[in-house]
């Protein structure tokens, strides 16, 4: 899986109704599914996939890390509707050598 990295001044209860938003309604290629959600993550099943995006903190602001094994191009739009595109950090560093798991 692919994971992309961005830090935004949101909050994360404000990261995770964008994400549903975003995900719900303006994407039209695949229906988009909630599967699961708490405080500070959200995780979509699509026709293509999961598509995982969950939030932290540091230094006073919100981070919020994305991944997907097929709507690379998806998540990064999203994203970059929270900061600037050029802040978006794609491979962050994740669990795992590949980053999934």
């Amino acid at each position: 899986m692919l994971v992309q990295e961005v830090t935004t001044d949101l909050s994360p209860a404000e990261v995770i109704q964008l994400a549903r938003d975003f995900f719900t309604t303006r994407f039209s290629a695949y229906a988009a599914f909630v599967e699961e959600e708490g405080d500070g993550h959200i995780t979509f099943q699509v026709e293509a996939g999961e598509l995982m995006i969950g939030t932290g903190s540091r230094e006073g602001r919100t981070i919020v890390r994305g991944s997907t094994s097929r709507l690379h191009h998806e998540l990064s739009q999203f994203l970059t509707t929270l900061a600037p595109a050029e802040e978006v950090r794609q491979n962050a560093l994740g669990p795992g050598a590949s980053g999934a798991g």
